[in-house]
C-alpha cells in the first residue's frame, strides 16, 4: 500500500511545490499478485485516481487519530506512554465506561470464561448423546480370555 505525492510543478533543488500543487495517489497490490505490480485506486468515493491535496487532508483528518491521547483513549491501553494520558483522562474514561455498560472483565478472564461455557456445552451435548441414543460407556479390559479362546484341546495331556 502506497500513498505517492505528485506534481507538475517544476521544482528546484531549493524549492519545494506548494500544498495547492500537490496532489495524492493510492497504490495497492495483494502481497500474493506482487508481480502485478500497483495498482492506483481512487479514494473517498471519487472518480480520479489523483485527488489534491487539500481534498486529501480534508478527508483524512474526518477519521484520523491526531495524538497520543486521543490514540490510547481509542485501543484502551493505559501503560507505557499511554500511562500519562490515561490518569489525565481517567475520570472521563470511567464515567463513558459506567454508561456504555462495561461489566469490568478483562480479556483474559472473559477468554477463560468463554472456554468453560464452551466445555460445559460440549460435555452436555455428550451426555444428552449418550442418554437420548441408550449408549453406554463401558471400560475395556484389557488381557480378558474371551469364552472362544477357551476350548479345550482333546489331545492335549494333563
Amino acid at each position: 500500500m502506497t500513498f505517492e505525492l505528485v506534481t507538475n510543478a517544476t521544482v528546484s533543488n531549493t524549492s519545494y511545490p506548494t500544498n495547492d500543487q500537490i496532489s495524492v495517489r493510492f497504490l495497492f497490490s495483494n502481497g500474493t499478485a506482487s508481480q502485478n505490480g500497483l495498482s492506483a485506486y481512487p479514494l473517498f468515493g471519487q472518480q480520479n485516481d489523483v485527488i489534491p491535496w487539500e481534498n486529501f487532508t480534508n478527508e483524512m483528518n474526518k477519521f484520523a487519530i491526531g495524538d497520543q491521547a486521543t490514540w490510547c483513549q481509542k485501543c484502551g491501553n493505559s501503560t507505557g506512554l499511554c500511562a500519562a494520558s490515561s490518569t489525565s483522562t481517567s475520570s472521563s474514561t470511567s464515567a463513558t465506561a459506567t454508561l456504555s455498560g462495561s461489566s469490568g472483565i478483562s480479556k483474559a478472564v472473559a477468554g477463560v470464561i468463554g472456554a468453560m461455557v464452551t466445555l460445559v456445552v460440549i460435555l452436555g451435548l455428550e451426555a444428552l448423546i449418550l442418554l437420548v441414543g441408550g449408549l453406554r460407556i463401558a471400560k475395556k479390559r484389557s488381557g480378558a480370555v474371551s469364552p472362544e479362546s477357551q476350548t479345550v484341546n482333546p489331545t492335549a495331556k494333563a
